[in-house]
């Protein structure tokens, strides 16, 4: 009598995907949104695009409806907790179970500019969409997720940025450390549920948000990459227990440098 070998997580993760019938994508209008969006439904998933870009959101949602896609568009403002309820609402009444929440909406905001230079609007918009927008989207959707009791994957789109802070980059970097630090928050919180936790970290990708930009100094990688391969990289990461995504060939060398630099500060004992 043999025993059975365990799956790989590979393999899990492979199953993962199949079963997914359901997901939800925030800032789906254009870049890593839309990318996520257009994976999840060749997937097969049944997809709601959420974003605050009305034109652009509803644009591409008939385009991959057209491409066999089955999408819903739902124009949200994710920085208002009224509008995510209701997005929360609508997502379940056409959705019926979620099986992915992907929460990746994000701005950029000012770059290339001392913190005492930056405008301080600007910088409270960051933190508007970049952290306040993602603990609204969990808060309204995770106790529903956690009440059908249903395996489920939560994804947070948050950055290198929320590891390595270059010049000019206040209010984005500092919004991603706060991200990162809800989706550590959350993993904890959900540990020993059915939904799973992680977060992606991707470093410089070919989208029109960071299109022409100069990534101010100490702040951008060496490697860019498609919204398309990091799409790939969280669909490959549904259903297994990995927690940090990360998406650039550049990434083992940049953290390597930020924890060698923590590690130089840290009191040793004499030998």
């Amino acid at each position: 009598m043999h025993s059975k070998t365990p799956k790989s997580e590979a393999a899990q993760s492979k199953t993962a995907r199949s079963r997914t019938r359901t997901a939800v994508v925030t800032g789906a209008a254009g870049g890593i949104g839309l990318a996520l969006s257009a994976r999840l439904a060749r997937s097969g998933a049944a997809v709601v695009m959420a974003d605050i870009e009305a034109d652009a959101l509803h644009r591409r949602a008939a385009e991959l409806t057209a491409q066999g896609a089955v999408v819903t568009a739902v124009t949200t403002d994710l920085t208002d907790p009224d509008a995510v309820a209701r997005l929360a609402d609508a997502a379940f009444g056409a959705l019926g179970d979620i099986d992915v929440l992907c929460n990746n909406a994000g701005v950029l905001g000012p770059v290339g500019q001392p913190l005492w230079e930056a405008p301080l609007e600007r910088m409270r918009e960051v933190f508007e969409v970049n952290y306040w927008s993602r603990v609204l989207v969990a808060r309204a959707f995770v106790p529903r997720m956690l009440e059908r009791a249903r395996p489920a994957h939560l994804v947070h789109t948050a950055s290198m940025s929320a590891f390595v802070v270059g010049a000019g980059s206040a209010a984005y970097a500092a919004s991603k450390h706060a991200d990162l630090a809800v989706a550590r928050s959350l993993r904890a919180d959900l540990r020993g549920t059915a939904i799973r936790v992680s977060v992606l970290c991707p470093g410089r990708v070919d989208t029109p948000m960071v299109k022409g930009l100069i990534a101010p100094r100490g702040a951008g990688g060496e490697s860019t990459v498609s919204a398309e391969h990091v799409a790939e990289l969280v669909c490959d990461a549904l259903g297994s227990d990995r927690f940090y995504l990360f998406s650039n060939e550049d990434t083992a060398p940049r953290l390597r440098d930020q924890f060698d630099e923590v590690w130089r500060h840290l009191p040793l004992p004499p030998p």
